[in-house]
């Protein structure tokens, strides 16, 4: 055929056959109803607010005063307690994708609507971005074989995946992304990309302090990496110690207001992350420039040891100037709400205390990726090894801060080991072959032998109580709190558990919330219901309280009415109502009976 032959505009495209066009038509139909029946549940849930967690509550309230007009450097919440205005220690940072969201959505669809239309589809679009980095990071560390595992095992993760469901828009999502990221700039080896890790990480202890613990270990590992091959690793290490340092006073000029650059703060970025950080960066950045490699491989090294010595002295020694660095995040929360609130939060405890379908779902994929990323380490050869030897370091911390410390953490610990493992595997296909990588992704994987197993488990284990923290959609949505929400706003003493659900979905002020910070407000709320209801009102009135309200089916119901049985609590959950205090009708679908303070 010539070529004025093929180009013939008149030429007739082959026709499809019936039967494929017919399969192709059925394939849509059946991803279309797919993706409906699978996010019409989340739909629901998110359209009546019954978020999963009240940080996402709190996150939607906090987008939308930004949004009403409230100061950038302002992330109190003002409905939140009198004892001062609550700063709940959030950052700005954590709101952006939310808050880009919900422009876009308001202006469409009202704001009504496009409140909950951007919690539902803003978790989404986080979640490509992290799969798209993670990947990114697995095959930078175990080349393009790495890439459809490192889909597989980025997605799949039950510890991951949970953080970017519909509706789920407290931080931890982002968390997730700037630690895939720090990874990537790492494992990719140059300097550009040393340089965007030091600003993930610096964006990611803007964001919160949870991740800290192994943010520093990807700083000390860029140091000894340094320490231990100079010369070749010189520009990275430059680089990214600039973008830490410089970074983190520039996060902490934008997101915290100058009258709080002095505050001795432990739970947030503050004066002694700051300080010691740029201290830090720049003293190593500036060590980079010394001839080290002019006094051969083996005093070299020792110089540049030394150095590190010299420079870890100086930074550590910021603590006797700051030494709010090295207290509890938690130490300022009172003991009474400490034994009857923190210690029964499940997030804030360490997966040792949970059941085994738990450490199971959430514990075991780490640990099988760091025994993998330990072959590694001893497979490997010269500079690649550095890279594994990161990969054992990070899972194994981040798996033990999850198992020893906080469960929460257990995200972190999946993102790393998912990386390291596709790219393990990656590397597996590539030098060794495909049965022995398909054997290693069926051992260390997300899915079957913790998620499998986690459900065997859960199987032969005793069943919950009716009681459950927050009580479940009855003490959650819009409806729950429908009641009172036609009421006069007010001032609502409530369980710590229900007051960003107040906040949400009414305009009511409200005395206690989940957050530690809160200490005066919560505090006080929990004395009101633990004391007999003569002095509950005495309470109530010096309070202002204009309402009170429970949850029957709230852990915490049957937590306070079982430390005071005397207690206001204990008088309200078995229906003995003092005269003080006036039922509100309740809605259908409630399970939140709220009464009107009557102190005249």
């Amino acid at each position: 055929m010539s070529l004025a032959e093929s180009s013939n505009p008149t030429e007739q495209a082959p026709k499809i056959p019936p039967a494929r066009l017919l399969l192709r038509l059925a394939l849509v139909v059946a991803i279309v109803f797919a993706t409906y029946y699978s996010m019409d549940p989340y739909w629901k849930r998110v359209s009546t607010w019954n978020l999963a967690d009240n940080d996402d509550a709190m996150r939607v309230l906090q987008v939308r005063d930004w949004l009403a007009g409230q100061a950038w450097f302002d992330v109190s919440q003002h409905r939140l307690t009198a004892h001062p205005v609550s700063n709940i220690h959030w950052s700005r940072i954590a709101d952006l994708p939310l808050a880009l969201t919900m422009l876009i959505t308001n202006l469409i669809f009202g704001v009504a609507w496009g409140e909950k239309i951007a919690v539902f589809i803003t978790p989404m679009w986080l979640g490509v971005i992290y799969v798209i980095l993670g990947t990114k990071a697995s095959v930078a560390l175990g080349g393009q074989k790495a890439f459809l595992p490192g889909i597989f095992l980025i997605t799949c993760a039950p510890a991951v995946l949970s953080y970017f469901l519909p509706g789920r828009v407290d931080h931890h999502g982002l968390q997730l992304i700037f630690l895939a990221t720090a990874l990537w700039g790492l494992v990719a080896g140059r300097p550009i990309m040393a340089a965007m890790s030091g600003i993930a990480i610096t964006l990611g202890i803007g964001v919160g302090l949870e991740a800290l613990p192994l943010q520093i270990v990807l700083i000390g590992w860029v140091a000894l990496r340094w320490a231990l091959r100079g010369e070749a690793v010189k520009s990275e290490t430059r680089w990214f110690a600039l973008s830490l340092g410089l970074g983190l006073a520039i996060c902490f000029i934008a997101t915290v207001p100058a009258a709080k650059w002095s505050a001795s703060v432990n739970d947030a970025i503050g004066r002694g992350h700051v300080v010691l950080g740029l201290l830090g960066g720049l003293l190593l950045a500036l060590a980079t420039f010394l001839p080290t490699y002019k006094l051969g491989p083996k005093g070299g090294i020792a110089a540049r040891l030394g150095l590190l010595v010299i420079i870890g002295a100086i930074v550590l020694s910021g603590i006797f100037i700051f030494p709010e660095l090295i207290v509890p995040p938690y130490a300022q929360v009172d003991p009474l709400l400490r034994r009857l609130w923190l210690n029964n939060v499940s997030e804030a405890a360490p997966l040792m205390r949970a059941k085994l379908s738990v450490v199971l779902a959430f514990a075991l994929f780490p640990i099988l990726a760091g025994i993998a990323s330990i072959v590694a380490v001893l497979w490997a050869k010269d500079k690649e090894r550095d890279l594994w030897i990161l990969a054992a370091l990070t899972i194994f911390v981040s798996a033990g801060l999850a198992v020893f410390w906080q469960g929460r953490t257990a995200g972190l610990a999946t993102t790393v080991s998912g990386i390291m493992t596709a790219a393990l595997v990656g590397k597996l296909i590539e030098h060794v072959n495909l049965k022995t990588a398909l054997m290693v992704m069926l051992i260390a994987n997300p899915v079957i032998p913790g998620f499998v197993g986690s459900r065997v488990a859960k199987y032969f284990e005793p069943k919950n109580t009716k009681f459950a923290t927050g009580g479940g959609a009855g003490c959650y949505t819009e409806r729950a709190f429908s009641g009172l929400k036609v009421q006069s706003p007010g001032l609502v003493v409530a369980p710590i558990d229900t007051g960003a659900r107040i906040l949400l979905t009414t305009s009511h002020r409200v005395l206690a919330g989940p957050y530690h910070r809160n200490n005066q407000g919560n505090l006080a709320a929990y004395r009101l219901f633990l004391a007999k209801p003569d002095e509950a009102k005495n309470m109530a009135k010096e309070l202002g309280a204009s309402y009170v309200a429970v949850c029957n089916k709230s852990a915490e119901v049957a937590i306070l009415s079982r430390e005071s049985p005397k207690g206001l609590m204990a008088e309200l959950r078995d229906g003995r109502i003092p005269a003080w205090l006036t039922p509100i009708e309740k809605p259908k679908g409630s399970d939140v009976q709220a009464y009107k303070v009557n102190l005249d």
